[in-house]
């Protein structure tokens, strides 16, 4: 109804549309406006050279209201008629239009629209009743990402072709970022299609993300070599692949927890679901010096840690940014390896968290090996020399030449026979069992921990670094591989998890082990 009609608000330079930041500025005769956005445009003084007087800026919403001539307040007539309703139902209803556009208020009535799944507990009777708490949020949400990711089409995207080092093809394309969560990163699936023309047969291929350029390009690594169109640029279209892996792991994981009770030590598995247990302390000779090679020394409070953690099966270490948490962890790694209890897990939600953690303690002098997900192999990443299939790759004996070999060839082929294929496949998964076997330390994400490379490796000693960040199911993954003694170090005071369905944060989804845990009496 405002004299604007149905006008868009667009900054006049560089058209933001963000009415927070919009203001305007009248001119000095006629009766006409001009709309510029405070940053940037206002202060470098984008219309220097027309008649308008910058300093008579103003903005377009004032006393959290619009301004009266864009959009008049409602008479008292008409303000009764209007219904009440509360922020909260607004919320709902918001999430309601994600799914269903057309959802009005009168559909939160409707039975199983609102339910909220019942919410996590302090404590749980047994596993069982644990895993059917959790199992619920995390299928809410999949469904939720999953949603949200095979909404992310594109189309009339325009690629560059390259190729790899690895001779695979590489598609290069602007993916440019809505108004959503969701953001590309590296490992990433996505399907590239072309519908064909009078040239080309209609063609599509998947390929993961390797890389994203700070022009916000993407580079695909695609998996055909063949019939891949390069000389055609324009029009093809986008998917996302979206990858049910980390929450099949994660129910994988409770599931495990229920039914095994080699998974945890008893010990781990009353503390986990809240029960009282008589506390224990861990029998292990304690090191001298509480420092490790090649890190710098600790401080006092870092001493303290590493003697207290080393002596008890369950801790949590909390320390704020900047306290040196990376440290004391590649410490506390070092002393738990040279105690020959076998391998030690060490795990972290982001892999960039993996990564740091790696390098640390690989500079103690450890074997150290960092499993990364396959479709993360050709990301580049400051430990490459420590991972696995680097490892692989560069192992120097008498049978690894025949591996070399048949690697080589399915590089410049793009495939082998299938003998060949069932050779290469059994002389890696051999190497790579040989490889992980020998090293002190295996590092991986949280979620990387449940790959089927680890499924016969059992870790008395685990520690999981931002433990802070990761939700409840995903931090037991590395858990059940037979814990006897954990260590989580984080902040709850930073960041919890990222949720994306509202529904299962609000249930509690977004509530860390580390937390619980302190809920439950644990001091960090």
């Amino acid at each position: 109804d405002s004299p604007l009609g149905e006008t868009i608000l667009e900054c006049y330079n560089c058209g933001c549309r963000n009415v927070f930041l919009l203001g305007f500025i009248s001119a000095k005769t006629e009766s006409v406006v001009v709309l510029l956005c405070r940053e940037p445009c206002l202060n470098v003084n984008a219309l220097k050279d027309m008649n308008w007087d910058l300093s008579q800026w103003c903005p377009l919403i004032d006393d959290r209201c619009f301004l009266q001539w864009l959009v008049k307040i409602p008479s008292e007539k008409e303000q009764l008629r209007a219904r009440q309703i509360s922020a909260q139902q607004i919320n709902k209803v918001e999430e309601l239009w994600k799914t269903n556009p057309d959802a009005s208020l009168e559909d939160l009535e409707k039975p199983g629209v609102d339910d909220e799944p019942q919410p996590v507990a302090l404590k749980y009777e047994d596993a069982y009743q644990y895993q059917n708490v959790f199992a619920p949020l995390i299928k809410l949400e999949a469904d939720y990402d999953k949603m949200m990711k095979e909404s992310q089409s594109k189309d009339n995207v325009t690629v560059r072709w390259d190729i790899g080092l690895n001779k695979k093809r590489i598609a290069y394309f602007v993916f440019p970022k809505e108004d959503n969560e969701l953001r590309l990163v590296p490992g990433d699936e996505l399907r590239l299609r072309y519908s064909g023309d009078a040239a080309h047969p209609a063609w599509q291929s998947v390929g993961h993300v390797i890389k994203l350029t700070a022009q916000e390009e993407v580079a695909l690594e695609l998996r055909a070599s063949q019939g891949v169109p390069v000389d055609v640029n324009h029009g093809f279209s986008v998917d996302f692949v979206w990858k049910s892996t980390s929450f099949d792991r994660m129910q994988g994981a409770m599931k495990t927890f229920a039914v095994d009770e080699t998974s945890v030590s008893g010990y781990i598995y009353h503390h986990l679901l809240g029960h009282e247990v008589e506390v224990q302390m861990v029998r292990n000779a304690l090191p001298r010096r509480f420092g490790a090679p090649g890190l710098p020394e600790l401080n006092a409070s870092q001493v303290f840690a590493v003697k207290s953690v080393l002596q008890k099966p369950i801790s949590l270490i909390q320390g704020p940014p900047g306290t040196g948490k990376t440290v004391t962890s590649a410490a506390i790694v070092y002393h738990m390896a040279k105690q020959g209890q076998g391998q030690v897990l060490v795990c972290a939600p982001s892999n960039v968290a993996v990564d740091q953690l790696a390098e640390k303690i690989s500079a103690t002098g450890l074997k150290v090996v960092r499993l990364c997900a396959k479709s993360r192999e050709a990301v580049s990443s400051p430990v490459e020399h420590l991972t696995l299939h680097y490892q692989v790759q560069h192992l120097d004996t008498s049978e690894k030449s025949e591996l070399h070999k048949l690697q080589q060839l399915k590089d410049e082929q793009g495939e082998l026979s299938s003998s060949d294929e069932k050779k290469y496949k059994a002389l890696k998964r051999a190497t790579e069992r040989e490889i992980s076997q020998s090293a002190d330390v295996i590092c991986c994400t949280c979620v990387g921990a449940g790959d089927p490379r680890l499924a016969n490796f059992r870790f008395r000693q685990v520690l999981i670094d931002e433990s802070t960040q990761a939700t409840e199911p995903e931090c037991l993954i590395p858990l059940v591989l037979g814990a006897k003694q954990v260590v989580l170090v984080g902040d709850h005071c930073q960041l919890g998890p990222v949720i994306m369905c509202k529904k299962a944060a609000r249930a509690g989804l977004a509530q860390s082990l580390f937390e619980r845990l302190i809920l439950l009496g644990v001091k960090p």
